[in-house]
């Protein structure tokens, strides 16, 4: 019972709803079963169990919806609800049952994240960070023991592929470099960023690396200023960075190498290898000037495209909003990142709390990792991350910079 005067904090619907996020999109039929599309698929239970937690534990923490993250939760769920209008336009023979599940999953996560940020943003940054920073480390144990790897040595873990595998370990690295500042920058913290580097490179996924480079460029110059401001040397956690790479790399950097010069010089530098993107980029492109105002409509692109089982979609948010939504889709995708900069921009600078930098941190690199792979889906971590740094909570006041 919650008395006059005061609010839950939020707590185990966080962790819920990181659960359902991560689960991905298990469907009952890998195991033998030939069930209806709605029941087969593992999230329609996990998402009514999310909604009714949500609203048993909103219910009863005291807060109310103040609307501070309308302008930003509307221009996603408009995107979204045109992507699923333009089935309408869609070619016949496309499947349209997964991909309207999927969509509709992404507008529930967004639509509760942007409710929990308004709740208390802060405080669950922090539950959803410490989530990732957990799954970090046990996919990069499960990866390291040899289980879930592919037949060419990249990283990964049951069930994920590499590029879902390396997004995990940044966001871990990037987690760690959090709590460090947050935790009196205890070197302790700093235990994860060799392994979930190592991890990284050892994924193979030349996309994910380009994402965290860009990424870094963005964010080092914050960093350092931090630092600065509270009289902090870099001296403890440079060293303590480089001992702990040098222990990772002792064990495991003889056989990481050897990846890494096969995969990013040999057959990237080398052999010009590219995964066939550069004809998916391609192709999107000429979808999207054949048809620039609406495009073919969703998941027409496998359809039009004629390429089967090649790939079934672009590995390109924009290029595959572009191609399937048209110059109407492409203004929808354009207006909601305007919108989410618009709302971390009200907070000044100065008064932008580790919370929402760091969760701002890590949507840019899972939207720069989008440039490179995943689907409609795969952007939702993206979403999610962007809600969490741009909208604030309740009841706090803002003043336009």
């Amino acid at each position: 019972m919650v008395t006059p005067g005061t609010r839950r904090q939020p707590g185990l619907v966080v962790v819920l709803a990181f659960v359902v996020t991560l689960a991905g999109r298990f469907t009952l039929d890998r195991l033998g079963f030939d069930l209806p599309l709605l029941l087969n698929d593992v999230r329609v239970p996990l998402f009514a169990i999310l909604l009714m937690s949500f609203a048993l534990e909103l219910s009863q923490s005291g807060h109310r919806p103040a609307g501070t993250g309308t302008g930003a939760l509307m221009a996603i769920l408009l995107l979204i609800g045109y992507q699923i209008v333009s089935a309408t336009w869609t070619p016949s023979n496309a499947v349209l049952g997964p991909v309207m599940i999927d969509l509709t999953c992404v507008a529930i996560l967004v639509f509760i994240y942007v409710m929990l940020a308004e709740w208390d943003r802060d405080r669950v940054v922090q539950l959803t960070l410490g989530c990732f920073q957990v799954t970090a480390w046990l996919y990069f144990l499960v990866a390291a023991a040899g289980f879930g790897r592919g037949a060419n040595g990249r990283w990964a873990v049951p069930g994920g592929g590499p590029n879902v595998f390396v997004r995990m370990m940044v966001i871990g690295a990037f987690t760690s470099v959090y709590f460090y500042f947050r935790g009196r920058r205890r070197a302790i913290w700093l235990l994860g960023l060799p392994a979930f580097l190592t991890g990284a490179l050892a994924s193979g996924s030349r996309g994910g690396l380009v994402a965290l480079i860009i990424t870094l460029v963005l964010a080092l110059p914050s960093a350092l200023q931090r630092l600065g401001k509270r009289g902090g040397s870099l001296t403890k956690p440079i060293l303590a960075t480089v001992a702990l790479a040098g222990v990772t790399w002792s064990v495991a950097g003889r056989a990481i190498g050897s990846f890494v010069q096969q995969r990013f010089v040999t057959e990237t530098f080398q052999q010009g290898y590219t995964s066939g993107r550069s004809e998916l980029f391609k192709y999107a492109l000429q979808l999207f000037l054949q048809r620039p105002f609406l495009g073919t409509g969703v998941n027409g692109f496998s359809v039009v495209s004629s390429l089967g089982e090649y790939d079934k979609y672009v590995h390109n948010l924009p290029l595959a909003v572009a191609s399937e939504g048209g110059i109407v889709g492409l203004f929808l995708l354009i207006n909601a990142f305007v919108q989410l900069r618009h709302q971390f921009g009200r907070v000044p600078r100065a008064e932008r709390s580790l919370e929402a930098r760091a969760a701002g941190y890590c949507g840019v690199f899972v939207g720069g990792a989008s440039l490179f792979s995943g689907d409609y889906y795969d952007a939702r971590l993206m979403w999610i991350l962007l809600v969490l740094a741009a909208v604030r909570p309740a009841g706090r006041d803002v003043r336009t910079p």
